[in-house]
């Protein structure tokens, strides 16, 4: 093959990755559970995302290094199995090790923050600290936002987490992409949404794992993407699905 024609390759090469679509997987691993009530079996969890051929992973309910899950550091099994680079955000120390988000990606993480939304009172367990780990990363060669966040379980509670966030998003410069367990209902998370720019992806009912009716785990998105294709993923893994959505690029070949 001449230099010109091998140049002519790479470019070809090069072209069709900007041009296929990005695969981001939202999935909230319920601290890797075999179901609701199972045991914790970090290396199926790491088989099922891997399974999942995705570019993004945005974990929710992950353990590293507690009691429950033995000392294990889940994003770190997950990232090995899938050969993706990772960064874990904790939201709280939990049984003698950390409980937060986690973002996976098949490219480079450049930076990552973890921001503390407003805390509601600690009346129940699952009333915890909530966050969201903001990432900057490089993703089929091209320089994007990934939040992953896990707002409160009542929807009164996570209304000024939502806002918090998206106040954020809307004075954000560059494409993003926020995922993660709203725990609201796609109708009660878009108009907020569009007024910071994003759209939100009609995925369907993702929890309880087995008989799905709640639609509460999102993809949220720029206008620099379109929607190719969803999927909710019915997995061994956890209470919720995990919900599949491959994203076209609209924006500029150059950016």
């Amino acid at each position: 093959m001449s230099q010109v024609s091998r140049a002519r390759h790479r470019d070809r090469c090069h072209l069709r990755e900007k041009l296929r679509a990005m695969r981001i997987v939202t999935f909230n691993i319920h601290h890797g559970t075999l179901g609701r009530r199972g045991r914790v079996d970090g290396e199926q969890l790491a088989d099922v995302c891997a399974g999942f051929d995705a570019d993004v992973i945005c974990l929710q309910e992950v353990d590293r290094s507690t009691l429950r899950t033995k000392g294990v550091d889940l994003a770190s099994v997950v990232a090995t199995r899938c050969e993706m680079a990772h960064r874990f955000g904790s939201s709280q120390r939990l049984l003698g090790g950390l409980y937060g988000n986690a973002v996976l990606v098949k490219g480079e993480i450049a930076k990552s923050t973890v921001v503390r939304l407003p805390k509601v009172p600690r009346t129940r367990f699952w009333q915890e600290q909530r966050t969201v780990l903001e990432t900057d990363v490089v993703v089929q060669g091209r320089q994007i936002s990934v939040w992953c966040t896990h707002l409160a379980v009542k929807q009164w509670n996570n209304e000024p987490q939502l806002n918090m966030m998206l106040q954020r998003a809307s004075g954000h410069d560059g494409p993003l992409i926020i995922a993660g367990d709203l725990n609201r209902r796609r109708d009660a998370v878009v108009r907020q949404a569009a007024a910071a720019g994003l759209a939100v992806v009609d995925g369907g009912a993702t929890f309880p794992v087995g008989k799905p009716h709640l639609d509460i785990d999102h993809v949220l998105y720029c206008a620099h993407w379109t929607v190719k294709s969803h999927e909710v993923r019915q997995t061994p893994m956890s209470d919720h699905c995990a919900l599949v959505v491959d994203l076209d690029y609209v924006g500029s070949l150059g950016s």
